[in-house]
């Protein structure tokens, strides 16, 4: 239903693991080029670095569906997220100076920009917890999304819309991811350095890195070499720039990745002074957040990756059609950049990047994680609700539809996602737990600063709450939803056989109020999602203009649903109960959502202005 912008952190998958590791580079290709076939993926550049440098960079499948043009180590994607480590970079860059300080609030360092944090006084908002994802920043609005102007300056994109720069939470309380937060480091760097933030980033981070071509916006030199991304059923999407650019803006190859995955394996050992090894330490750990830390916890645009048998650190990125991910091994001296010209394709993502670990590390072997840990934290209950929707907008949706049941087993602890998938977690060294097959601790249960037991996981928080409640109202919205989905070809059976019998059926006002709603409820998300793929979600726009007129429509005629099933209901020639039944549930299903979405801003909401 949402639009989807820099999903950079993967969900949950399963052991990333293969069978036999491939041998040599050409049985690696011929691989990847099945799970690229498989999923129906146009191509993949990779990089294999080692400490003394690349192993191999090369492309598999084609930068181009029409003209063929095959993929290769120096072809151009939109990286994302990958952005926000060398917006990282830069900032430590600063701290090493002696210019800039990360735990100063950030009200200091930049006077000039309004944060809205009902908490100031007590609870400053800081350049760590922007870097961290921790302030309580909302995401990106609609209108701040896009852009025409390519070089737009970050002065400007933060003038774009101010009200995403509301503190929802106490600062340095819980994680909710927000590209905002990257955009004011990005001012930071520019404040500090008196230059504009990539200038500063070319000059300090990317040239000494040997990184030579990568930018911000399209050059003459990247725009020829630039693979073409690609959306659902091989769309093509369009370049359509990304206003926050400092958060995603990024144009980079897998070869300039190469460079920052070895520069990161080395950590800066034979480089020309960039960051100290007290400030990439700083980079890998989280650091304002009161709660002990997980081995895969969010440092500055860095994270720890469990999900291999050893631990991976990097960050990942997408843009709509582009799939971007770096990691590398600390333990091994080993690591690598996978980019894709498709958006979000996890399985073929968990596939390549498992054939790569594999590659990388053929021969070895690897002890599993000890099971013996006593847990010396337990859930202090048994239901926790997300608590951190990383965007207001979709927020109470993520919160009704997100949460977890949890049931302790004594040297295991059994967690179970509202309405789905289940798995265990065992007790680790650090006090957390993990999954069996996980390397490193990913959850941790304790308390906040309230007494409330809470659920920690690297990138999400959930407190404690009524889950019989929760498991009511996921159960009613999955029930009206399929009612939605259901009214419409319910009147067209309805008013079918009414004409093929020649008879009078239900009164009309019964069958099509809740067809017409369910037929609204189909199309406005629809709506939004091509709005947003065609960049003009922030602006006034036929499709923008559509949608608010459609979510109205859906409220009108969900209520009208709702007084005509009370109204033929109270008639003495109402007509039979049981044919008035599904026509009354919808009527009251619909016009309580209709109030559930009025609460939250979503009914004749003008996008352009949110």
């Amino acid at each position: 239903m949402r639009p989807a912008i820099d999903e950079d952190m993967p969900p949950p998958a399963p052991m990333l693991a293969v069978a036999d590791a491939p041998k040599t580079i050409d049985e690696l290709r011929a691989r990847i080029a099945a799970v690229l076939a498989y999923d129906h993926l146009p191509g993949a550049a990779i990089a294999l670095v080692g400490r003394d440098g690349p192993m191999w960079v090369g492309g598999v499948g084609v930068k181009d569906l029409e003209t063929g043009a095959p993929m290769e180590g120096d072809t151009v994607f939109r990286v994302g997220s990958l952005s926000k480590s060398v917006i990282a970079l830069g900032v430590m860059r600063l701290v090493d100076q002696g210019k800039l300080d990360v735990d100063r609030p950030l009200r200091e360092i930049l006077p000039d920009v309004d944060i809205v944090n009902p908490w100031e006084d007590v609870a400053p908002v800081t350049l760590a917890q922007c870097l961290e994802h921790t302030a309580g920043l909302d995401d990106v609005r609609f209108n701040e999304v896009f852009t025409e102007d390519e070089r737009i300056s970050v002065r400007d994109t933060l003038q774009l819309n101010p009200r995403s720069r509301r503190i929802r939470w106490r600062p340095g309380t819980r994680h909710a991811y927000s590209n905002v937060g990257y955009t004011l480091a990005a001012r930071a760097i520019e404040v500090a350095s008196g230059e504009p933030f990539d200038d500063y980033l070319r000059r300090e981070i990317l040239m000494p890195l040997g990184i030579v071509d990568a930018a911000f916006q399209r050059t003459d030199v990247l725009t020829p070499r630039l693979a073409t991304g690609y959306m659902e059923q091989d769309r093509v999407a369009r370049f359509i720039p990304f206003a926050h650019r400092p958060a995603g803006g990024l144009l980079a190859s897998a070869s300039d990745l190469a460079k920052l995955v070895q520069f990161w394996i080395r950590r800066g050992e034979g480089y020309p002074a960039v960051v100290s090894r007290a400030g990439l330490a700083r980079i890998e750990r989280c650091g304002t957040l009161p709660y002990a830390p997980l081995v895969s916890d969010y440092g500055f645009a860095n994270y720890g990756d469990v999900q291999h048998t050893v631990l991976g650190r990097g960050h990942d990125g997408g843009m709509p059609g582009f799939h971007s991910s770096f990691r590398y091994f600390p333990e091994l001296g080993v690591g690598y950049a996978m980019l894709l010209n498709a958006t979000y394709e996890f399985r073929g993502y968990y596939q390549i990047r498992a054939l790569l670990f594999a590659y990388l590390t053929q021969g070895r072997s690897f002890d599993p994680p000890p099971e013996a840990f006593a847990p010396t934290e337990r859930p202090g209950a048994s239901y926790f609700a997300f608590a951190s929707a990383r965007n207001a907008f979709f927020g109470f949706i993520d919160e009704a539809i997100t949460g977890w049941r949890v049931s302790d087993g004594g040297d295991r602890v059994h967690v179970g996602e509202l309405g789905g998938y289940s798995y265990d977690v065992v007790p680790t060294e650090d006090g957390g737990y993990r999954q069996p097959k996980e390397c490193g601790s990913s959850v941790r249960f304790t308390t906040n600063a309230d007494g409330t037991p809470v659920m920690i996981t690297s990138f999400m928080y959930a407190e404690a709450a009524n889950g019989w409640l929760a498991h009511v109202r996921y159960l009613v919205l999955g029930l009206t939803m399929m009612l939605l989905r259901f009214a419409p070809l319910w009147a067209v059976v309805v008013l079918g056989r009414a004409a093929m019998q020649r008879r009078r059926g239900l009164p009309l006002s019964l069958v099509l109020w809740p067809a017409i709603t369910g037929l609204c409820c189909y199309t406005f998300p629809r709506i939004l999602q091509y709005a947003f793929l065609e960049g003009v979600i922030g602006t006034v726009n036929p499709l923008t203009v559509g949608f608010c007129a459609i979510t109205i429509v859906f409220a009108v005629a969900a209520t009208a649903s709702l007084l005509s099933a009370i109204r033929w209901s109270l008639r003495p020639d109402r007509p039979r109960l049981q044919d008035r039944i599904f026509p009354t549930t919808c009527a009251f299903a619909f016009f309580g959502l209709t109030l559930w979405l009025a609460a939250n801003g979503w009914i004749g909401l003008r996008t352009w202005v949110w």
